[in-house]
């Protein structure tokens, strides 16, 4: 529930420019249903979480929610993933110093951890955006999860192509 209030908060910042900026260069790409590619098989295979925990958060069933002018957004088992919330040039724009970048994925991809709460990547490819909040698991942190963020956003990235 938190990284939705969190990721909520930073699209409302991004959401006008962005449409500003695809209304400025025409025609935005089709919507891509988030919860189409996060799957139950993705979110159990790239889980933070053990076991036991993971049972219980994936029997609230995938929600997702259109954002932007072309995005979705799809919370599942601890995850909230977002496709085309806006354009990169709006979170390159916004992005702060303490964003940092990560080589081989996607065209430009950043890694940011939300006050130890989840860890955040964000991730370009070509004129798509793809935006993963993965929960941190008591006794874990950002850092020690970032390879299941970065295993989630390799596993959906071929599906944007």
């Amino acid at each position: 529930m938190r990284q939705i209030t969190a990721s909520l908060l930073m699209m409302v910042g991004l959401t006008a420019q962005a449409m500003a900026l695809q209304s400025a260069s025409g025609a935005a790409s089709p919507r891509v249903s988030a919860c189409s590619l996060l799957t139950r098989e993705l979110v159990t295979q790239w889980t933070p979480y053990e076991k036991q925990s993971l049972d219980l958060v994936i029997q609230i069933p995938p929600e997702e929610d259109a954002v932007g002018p072309s995005g979705s957004a799809c919370t599942y088992g601890g995850i909230t993933m977002q496709i085309d919330p806006f354009a990169p040039a709006v979170f390159e724009r916004q992005r702060q110093r303490d964003w940092v970048p990560v080589s081989g994925v996607g065209d430009t991809a950043y890694f940011f951890d939300r006050r130890g709460e989840w860890a955040e990547l964000y991730v370009a490819l070509g004129t798509r955006v793809l935006t993963i909040q993965m929960d941190v698991p008591d006794g874990r942190t950002a850092a020690t999860i970032q390879p299941n963020v970065i295993g989630l956003a390799k596993a959906i990235l071929p599906k944007l192509k």
